[in-house]
């Protein structure tokens, strides 16, 4: 059964993006309580940096069987940061700006790389855990 998270903890759940997290990592609240498991890093030359937190540790490469069991997803995606970085630049340069004269000029119907490699993360999330809910 999944656990219905107040406002707050969805909001201490999104703040995780900033922590540095590797694979089987378990993310908590400050309660204690578990969220899941860090299945799946990404770090794509997009400048997409995302989590995708599982109930239970299970990675892209499990067995369909495995991945049936999972009941609850959690993708959190890192946003952009103001060090200098490439990560920054990546951000910035190739997606930040770009977003923003788009909508200054009253929109656009080009989404930048990093807006369409998420949506794909996403995707590959969903159709990974088909018995999954899925947050984001």
């Amino acid at each position: 059964m999944t656990k219905a998270y107040s406002d707050e903890e969805r909001v201490e759940i999104a703040s995780k993006e900033y922590e540095e997290w590797l694979i089987k990592d378990e993310v908590r609240l400050d309660n204690n309580d578990l969220v899941g498991v860090i299945s799946i890093v990404n770090d794509k030359s997009t400048g997409e940096q995302s989590f995708v937190i599982t109930d239970k540790y299970c990675p892209a490469s499990s067995s369909i069987e495995q991945r049936n069991q999972v009941k609850e997803v959690t993708v959190i995606y890192r946003g952009s940061s103001f060090e200098l970085s490439s990560d920054a630049v990546k951000d910035w340069l190739l997606n930040d700006i770009p977003t923003g004269i788009q909508v200054i000029n009253g929109g656009g119907a080009v989404a930048t790389p990093q807006l369409q490699s998420s949506a794909e993360t996403l995707k590959n999330a969903m159709e990974l855990y088909p018995n999954a809910q899925v947050f984001v």
